[in-house]
Order: C-alpha cells, then structure tokens, then sequence
C-alpha cells in the first residue's frame, strides 16, 4: 500500500487519460497491455472520479470525458472555463462575455441543465459556493492542472447532492517536480464589414466602426509553479498566477454597437433618450400618451429619438485575477499520510452599461401647473382638476454609464490524512473548508426617491443638496443637476462551506466463485457539510431604491446542514469465460438527512464487462441523484425584477389576438394600444419557498469503448436524465404565452398588468408572478462519441482525436399534468424559451489533429456547433426575429484554430495560436433571443484570438 509510482500505475491513468486524444475511455485495455510490456507483479490501488473504490484496474460505469493538461497550452486558455465550457458536454457559458445581468464570475454547466446541477470539485472535494451559489471555477488554477475529468450521469450516490447532471472534477498535479514559469498574451482581432447591421446603423443616423478593430481585449498572464521532494517522505507544490485583461466595449464592432430591436429588423435604441421622453397617464383619457419636447419648447406627440445605448457597454469585461496554492503530503509511514491543500485567488471585475436614467419616474401635475407649460394644449388633451401622472424618461448622458465594481476573494483549504488499516484496507479522512466573500458597490445610478424631488423643482422638504432637473425645457438639465442624483449601492455576500469526510475502501477478500480469484471491493463512509450563506445591503439597495434596477435587492441569511453516511462496492462476476475476459458490478447508496428537508436516498447499480482481450468494453449504469433547495431557493424574499423578451400584446399590431390578450387581462378598449417597453425588459414578482422538497432525478447511461487496431480507440455512450419535481420558477416567457394560447386560469392569474395603461413595465404593479416552487420535469438525452488514433507519420508522430455529442430529446414540461400544451423540446431549435444555455443544436464536436516531430509541435482544432432551427415552443415556425427568420434559424458554425509550438534548448518551449482563423462573428439575433450585444451566447463574440507564451521549465 506504498504510494509509490509504478510504471503500471502510469500506464493505467494513461488509459484513463488517453493523453492528447482527450477521450473517454475505459482504462483496462492500457493497463493490462502495461503489465505485459512491464512485467510488473506489484500494482499500486488507484481511484477515479465517479467513484472512492481504489483498484488495481478500475474503470467507471459512467462515461468519463478527460481533458488533459496540453490541451490549455495549445488553446490558449488562460481561465479553465475557456476550454472546458467549450466542450460539447457543457453549455456554452463564458463569463467574460456577460455584462448586464451577469454572475460575475464563471461556472459550469453540464448537459445545459444549470450550474445548480453540476458539481464542480477540485481533487474530488468540492468547490465553495459563489456569490450566486453556484460553484466559482474561478479557484481553479491552470499552471497545476493535470486533468480534468467530465462525468456524465447523475453521481449523489458517490458525491451527494447537486451532482444531478453529473461532475467536473479539476485533477491537480500534486506530483510536480522542478520549476515552471508561463508569461501568456492574447489579444482579439476583428474586420468590420457587416453590411447588414451598417444599413441599420445608416438609417437611424448612429455612428459605427469599420476597417479592422485593431488589437483588442489584450490579457496578459504570469503563472509560476514550483514542486519536490523533502525529508524522508514528503513532497510539496506551490504556485502563484496573475492575469488581467482590458475591456471590450460594445462600440468596437459594427455587429454590437447598436441594440437591435426585438425583430431584429432595426436599432431599436431605448426611449429614454437624450432629450426627454413622457408618457402621460391622464384621468380622463383611455389608455396613454406619449409625448416630447420640440426645439422651441412647445409639446409633441410620440418619444423623443431613441437612444442608441449599445456602445458604451462592455461587450469583454475587464478582469484581474490573482492566486496561489500549494499541496504537501508527507509520508510518515505507510498507515499515516498527512497532507494539506490550499487555494486562494483574488478576483477584480466590473461592469459597464449604459447611462442611468429617469426611467418612468411618476410625477403628479395639473395642465395648469407652469412646469408643464401648454402641454394639455399642445397635445390635445382635456383640462382636469385631478392631476395627471407624468412618467419622465430622460438619459443621464450628462453624468456618465452605470457601472458596478466588485471584488472577490475566495479560499479553500483541505487538511486530512490517509493510509493503510492493513494489506487490505486503506483510510481517508479529511476537513474541507472554503470561504467566499464578494463585496460589489454600484456607482452612478439615480436615486429614486431623489429624482422626483429634483423633476418637481425641489419643493420644501426635498433632500438635501437637491437641484431642479428641468426636463421641462429643452436642453434644461445641468450637469451639476445631473450630478447631485447619482447614488452608490452597496452589497457584501459571504459564503461558507464546512465539509467532514472520512471513508475506508478495501476489498472483503470474498468473491464469487466465477470471478476467478477476484474480490469484492467496498468503500463505507460517513460526511457532514454545512453551507451558510449571507448578503448584507444598503437601504437604497434593499429598498431598490435606484431607477435603474429592476427591483429591491433583499438582505438573506440562511444555512444548509447534511449528514450522511454512503456505501460503494465493486463486485467482480464473471472472469475469463470464454471470449468474456470479466464481468463486475458497480454499486452504491447514500442516506442523507437534511436539516431543511430531512432523509433522502440516492444510489447506484452500474456494470463494466471487457472482451476479446480487453480490446472491447461494455459499460452502463443507472443512477438516482436529487438536488437539495438552495439558501437562495428557500429563504428569497418576494421582490421585482426584470425578464428579457417582448410582450405579445403590446404595440399598435399585437402578436396575440384581442381573445388571446384578454387572456392575459388586456381589455377590449387597450387591445393595439398598450406601450411595449423599446428595451424588451419586463417586470417579474420572484421569490423563494421555504416549503420547497428536493428535486429528483433519475440517469441511465449505457456505452462501449473498442480498440480495433494499435493506436485506435473509439468511445460510444448513450445518457438520459429526467428530473421530477424540478426546483425552478415556470418562466414568465412560458406564462405570458401559456396564458394567452390557453386560458388557463392557472397561469392567466399570474399575469397581473396596470389597469390603466395594460403594460407589464410601466408600473410596479404590473408584473409577471414567476416564484420558485417544485415545477415541472426535464427530460435530456444524447450520444456521446469519441474517439482518438495515433501513428508514426513521416519524421514523427500524428495524434487526432474527435469529442461529439448529439442531443436526441431535451423536453422541459414546466406545468406536467396541468398544462401539457406548456412542453417544449429546445432540440436543434431557438425561441424565447430555449436560447443560450437551453438551446441545443443537434451536433457538436471538437476535432484535433496535432503533429509532433523533433522540437516541434503544429495543431489544428476544428470545433463545430450544429444548426439551430427557428421553432416557437408551440411548433410554428418563428417569424418575429428578422435575422434569424430569413434563413429560417441559426446555420451551422465551424471554427479553425491553429497553433504551434518549439522548443529552444532544453528548458524553454514557444507556443503561439490563433483561435477561429477566419474571423466569423457571432450569430446575430434580436434581443428576445440575445444574451448580450445582439448574439447568442457561446460563440465566439470578438473575431480571431491570437494567443503566445513561452513556458520555461527547470
């Protein structure tokens, strides 16, 4: 039980790995072609991820994808979501690319279902939550990266809860030896020249760029890692990195520096503008008036020009980002390996948007009042001795953009010990602990309460320091005015994870009397967690008290306690049976008891077969997994906030028809006569549910791994997973449709609009009722295919490879049972409902094919997103959004990627790449199916990423 090295060992994790070829595999042809190579007699117990049991020739029941540490270096990724999150298993998310409505930092998201059901673990322990709850990957050093292991198919059974969709498991080089120093640049490049969105810039009269975008978004990194050996028994690692990379805005790229309409087919802009936009609620008149300013003060019909507010957003937010960590182990003797792991980075990001705003402020005025001069008459409207309701859109072009700073400091620490009972029995016991501490302050937007003081001229009893803000005259703001209104928010999130773990793995020296002398292995365990979570405010923030926000943002505070005891075993059935070289079956069970919640089950029953001399592996499993409410899940309190989309009753030609918008409340004398909100953001009622259960989830996975000829292996693998009782909100998208198609009163009493104007934004009375409870299932399934095949070619060697997944069936049912009309299949297809991490096309890849001779080493990598079809979830065809609906969705999107690399002398190594050689862009869509800047999430937002380092190691 000496954890010593063998060569076998290293054959096996070899399998495991399949090197450049990151594949799935099984691992056990590898490792017995090793013993016959090596001759070796004495193995080493060895441990995956999916499972503790420690084994001489372990494989895994579930398809495991494995990146290994190379595939960093010849993709440029400095940040370990760049290259993980591009792979085919996981949705499309990189953080980086997300301003308005971002987490601030990145995670991962397994088979598009969430990052709330994907764990996330660094050596197979797990991840402290984020500012959001969802595990930051942000912790996670690249310099040190050995592996990364992708396990599809629910594994509570063997990590507990949250692992619904399956695990990300970061694999540290805790073995390093010598000195390593990378200094990385990158920077992105792209030629402006799409016609398309010059022709809409033109006709709205909005600059734009054009010719080549120079250098861009430059980033620049330092990373350092130093390992050996000490005293008798110990070995240690340490490392530190920096990076830092500028900000992209919105402005650079012709295809960005507008915000396009909802259809796709304009600029929209917002309206609330430079000059002063009103929407006039007067008490005898139906419906509203919009109204603005002429040059010579007199009153007009209709907004003022929108506002073009794309450019001055970030399109890449800036990021600077410090860590360092070590892990030493040392080997008293072989019953007593302490060891202790520590991690710690410091994160700094901001966002940028667009200019605050008056945002519909209210005011109360009479047609006689003089600050509304001869509005009444102007715009034809009666004289009242009741006050009209004034709402004041005007742009804070004289204070400059909103933006947010915020601050993340994050650590984890493991300190534990294993070792051998006996010859037989070995040990782990460990304490993890990890802290998060976000600190974020919001600077520029307009107080409220303030603005309305400031619109009225500053009455007695006013705030202090107020200055008239005369929207009431053209040109009449000042900005001193301006500057008196802006406030700063301010929000503190500290997050705490407390983990006890202590398990033995062993085999009982039993076994069937047809497994040919094989054993039964069993690992038995016992954990306890306890996450806690707290988000302390301002009063302005809680109150939300800011014109730009969607809603209040609440103070929280709240816990989750765990204790649970597990089991796994590995029994071996069947052993050399004719062409049947072994057959064994892979089990497991856990009982949980939650403090919120109390006891639940998860398990496992898995089999793993190899034939014809390990040349080919059958493989399968099921497993039971659950997600447990999140702090955030339970204790939210019921607040406003903003949802992306449109309104299909707002506009002078509504979507819906008058029966299908009286549905949604809209009565016969507003039908074509409600305001739609020209940014497409309308206003929703969330909020958590203490009465919350946990929501379950069943995975079946079945596959093979074949290896025909020397140098060749080839992976297939079906997975399912199907969630009940999903912990999630309907979606106010689906409510508002569902309502309108149906009728039924059970989503139709959701929809609450102003009784005045009939909008869903104007008013905080007017909103969707989007809480979270135990809605709806999910059913996701696919096909994964890798494979890999190496050969001597020439003067050396070529490696290819090919990582695929298809997606047969992603079927979210948001109401089963009560509204069956509501499911919907995002298969291949864009919506509302199914964009950026919920749209799934048919077929991904990443293909490599990488040369390596002498010195020197060329790659190429092929990643490939299939086509998406513009399918509403009702089944019709989409027509609303102009771009996509012109081809009748989303064309497949091929990139080309090339890098190199040569060695100089004996311990320095150049790389240089350019990612997505021939520049595409993103594709483009309206800002109902738009993540940010007008594209679809994922794809890759900045043109050509020219990247280099130089590595030196000693």
């Amino acid at each position: 039980m000496t954890p010593r090295t063998t060569q076998l060992r290293n054959a096996i994790r070899l399998a495991l790995l399949s090197g450049a070829a990151t594949m799935t595999c099984s691992g056990v042809a590898l490792a017995q072609s090793g013993e016959a190579q090596t001759g070796a007699t004495e193995l080493d117990r060895i441990s995956v991820t999916g499972t503790r049991i420690q084994s001489q020739s372990i494989t895994s029941a579930s398809p495991v994808t494995e990146i290994g540490a190379e595939a960093f270096t010849y993709s440029g990724a400095t940040k370990v979501e760049d290259l993980v999150n591009s792979y085919p298993q996981l949705s499309m998310s990189f953080d980086n690319f997300q301003n308005n409505g971002s987490t601030g930092y990145a995670t991962v998201s397994l088979r598009g279902l969430g990052p709330e059901r994907t764990l996330a673990l660094i050596n197979g322990r797990r991840l402290p939550p984020g500012g959001s709850e969802s595990r930051d990957v942000s912790l996670v050093p690249t310099s040190i990266i050995k592996r990364v292991d992708i396990l599809t198919g629910g594994a509570s059974a063997v990590y507990g809860a949250d692992a619904v969709a399956g695990v990300v498991n970061f694999v540290l080089d805790d073995e390093f030896e010598g000195v390593s120093v990378d200094l990385g640049y990158s920077h992105f490049q792209h030629d402006n020249e799409n016609h398309y969105m010059r022709e809409l810039h033109d006709a709205r009269g909005f600059d734009y760029p054009s010719g080549s975008s120079g250098s861009l978004g430059r980033s620049r990194n330092i990373d350092v890692a130093v390992g050996g050996a000490f005293g008798s028994g110990g070995h240690a690692v340490a490392w530190a990195g920096w990076r830092e990379n500028d900000p992209i805005m919105q402005g650079a790229f012709d295809y960005s520096s507008c915000a396009l309409s909802a259809d796709g087919r304009s600029c929209a802009g917002s309206s609330a503008s430079i000059e002063p936009s009103f929407t006039i609620i007067h008490p005898e008149v139906t419906g509203s008036t919009s109204a603005h300013l002429n040059a010579d003060g007199s009153w007009g019909r209709g907004f003022a020009p929108a506002y073009n507010h794309g450019p001055v957003n970030y399109y890449q937010r800036p990021d600077k980002r410090f860590n360092f960590g070590s892990a030493v182990k040392y080997e008293v003797n072989e019953h007593f390996v302490p060891y202790i792991e520590t991690l710690f980075v410091n994160r700094k990001s901001e966002v940028q948007i667009a200019e605050s705003a008056t945002f519909n402020t209210a005011v109360d005025l009479r047609c006689d009042d003089p600050l509304v001069g001869s509005l009444c008459s102007d715009l034809g409207l009666p004289v009242s001795s009741e006050p009209m309701s004034i709402l004041v859109n005007k742009r804070n072009v004289e204070g400059g953009p909103r933006q947010n700073f915020s601050e993340t400091t994050t650590y984890r620490f493991a300190v534990g010990s294993r070792g051998a009972l006996n010859e037989a029995w070995s040990y782990d016991l460990s304490y993890t602990y990890g802290h998060n501490q976000l600190s974020v302050s919001t600077h520029n937007d307009f107080v409220t309460t303030w603005v309305a003081d400031a619109l009225l001229g500053c009455p007695d009893g006013s705030f202090a320091g107020c200055l008239p803000y005369n929207v009431w005259q053209p040109g009449g703001v000042s900005v001193e005015a301006a500057s008196v209104l802006g406030g700063v928010g301010v929000r503190h999130i500290n997050t705490d994870s407390h983990v006890v773990n202590g398990f033995v793995s062993g085999d009982l020296g039993v076994g069937l009397p047809w497994a040919n002398g094989q054993t039964i292995g069993l690992v038995a365990g016992y954990e306890w967690r306890r996450e806690t979570y707290e988000r302390r405010v301002d009063t302005n923030t809680a109150l939300g008290n800011f014109t730009g926000v969607g809603g209040p943002t609440l103070p929280i505070e709240g816990e989750i306690k765990v204790a649970e005891l597990f089991l796994e075993g590995a029994v071996p059935l069947v052993s050399n049976v004719g062409v049947l070289d072994d057959l064994s079956l892979d089990l497991g069970f856990r009982y949980s008891d939650y403090d919120q919640s109390g006891g639940a089950n998860t398990w496992k029953a898995g089999f793993t077969s190899s034939f014809a001399d390990n040349r080919f592996h059958l493989r399968g499993g099921f497993n039971r997994a659950i997600r447990e409410p999140g702090i955030f899940d339970l204790y939210s309190e019921s607040a406003l906030a903003l949802w992306g989309g449109s309104d299909p009753c707002a506009g002078v030609s509504p979507r819906f028809s008058a029966a299908q918008c009286a549905n949604t409340g809209v009565p016969d004398a507003l039908y074509g006569n409600i305001s739609a909100n020209p940014a497409d953001q309308y206003n929703q009622l969330t909020g958590g549910n203490l009465a919350l259960e946990p929501e379950t989830a069943e995975t079946w996975t079945v596959g093979f791994s074949l290896t025909p000829v020397r140098g060749l292996e080839v992976s297939l693998d079906y997975w399912k997973i199907e969630i009940e009782d999903t912990i999630s909100s309907i979606g106010a998208v689906t409510i508002l449709e569902q309502c309108g198609l149906s009728g039924d009163p059970f989503l139709c009493d959701k929809v609450n609009r102003n009784p005045v104007t009939g909008t869903l934004w104007l008013t905080d009375d007017a909103y969707v009722e989007n809480l979270t409870d135990n809605f709806g299932e999910r059913s996701f399934s696919g096909i994964d295919l890798s494979a890999a095949y190496s050969f001597d070619l020439g003067p050396g060697r070529l490696l290819t490879s090919i990582n695929g997944s298809y997606a047969l069936d992603r079927e979210i049912s948001p109401l089963p049972g009560v509204n069956d009309a509501a499911t919907y299949d995002c298969t291949g297809v864009i919506n509302p409902q199914c964009r950026n991490a919920a749209a799934a096309p048919d077929w991904r890849h990443i293909a490599n094919a990488r040369y390596v001779f002498d010195r020197y080493t060329v790659g190429l990598r092929w990643r490939h997103i299939g086509g998406l079809d513009y399918v509403l979830a009702n089944g019709a065809t989409g027509t609303a959004d102009a771009i996509v609906a012109r081809t009748g969705g989303i064309g497949s999107y091929n990139y080309l990627d090339l890098s190199g690399s040569i060695q100089v002398g004996d311990y320095t190594t150049f790389n240089l790449g350019v990612n997505n050689i021939a520049d595409k862009e993103p594709p483009l869509v309206g800002s109902s199916l738009a993540l940010n800047a007008n594209a679809l999430g994922g794809y890759d937002q900045a043109g050509r990423y020219v990247f280099g380092s130089v590595n030196i190691r000693f």
